[in-house]
């Protein structure tokens, strides 16, 4: 561990079997998918998963009262972004994710569930660290999470080729983690897996400076 990690404000992580300002994981991950795709994927550099620099980390949520701030994924590439974010704001960290919508799978013969169960299974090398406090995929397999049917809103021109705006059902799988609120000071947090089955890959560095 670095000297600067050693010092920062100890991360906390809350169970998943807390409910964390009333919601379950379950909701806060629901939440998360339905933040993530109600944001246009046009132009590509102003949607958070394509963010290279971490600069459009805000879209859509820096209203004040919002308690928890999320954290992107990055469609399989190697990111290193830099945010600053509120004081007292907990982090949810999608450290590998599936969404299944039926807009972006019309025509399949498998259940959203399967779909999106089979992609998390085939995980491996999964990690986190946060601080240098490191957690393998041992440590993060209590934090995956499948959710139950919910919905989403798809805008016009949407992120996984969906182009029609519209309601779409969707399953969520994946290995999510809500941090307790953080202080004020610098964190480094990364978060790196691959599916071999598709050829996946990412590996995505947060620097987060909070003030």
């Amino acid at each position: 561990m670095s000297s600067s990690s050693a010092t920062a404000s100890p991360v906390q992580i809350f169970s998943p079997e807390d409910k964390p300002y009333g919601l379950s994981y379950e909701e806060h991950i629901q939440n998360f998918w339905r933040w993530q795709i109600s944001i246009p994927g046009r132009p590509k550099s102003e949607h958070p998963m394509f963010d290279k620099t971490g600069a459009k980390w805000s879209k859509r949520q820096s209203h004040p009262k919002l308690p928890v701030i999320y954290l992107s994924g990055a469609g399989g590439r190697k990111v290193h972004r830099k945010c600053t974010i509120p004081p007292d704001k907990s982090i949810l960290i999608p450290v590998m994710t599936m969404v299944a919508t039926d807009s972006e799978y019309p025509n399949s013969t498998k259940d959203l569930d399967d779909i999106a169960r089979e992609d998390q299974d085939n995980v491996n090398d999964l990690s986190l660290n946060i601080n240098g406090k490191e957690y393998t995929l041992a440590d993060l397999n209590k934090f995956r999470n499948h959710t139950s049917n919910f919905e989403v809103i798809y805008p016009e021109g949407g992120i996984f080729g969906v182009s029609k705006a519209g309601r779409s059902k969707a399953v969520a799988d994946g290995y999510y983690l809500l941090t307790e609120p953080l202080a004020p000071d610098r964190y480094t947090i990364r978060f790196k897996g691959t599916i071999p089955s598709i050829k996946f890959e990412q590996d995505i560095n947060y620097t987060l400076i909070v003030k």
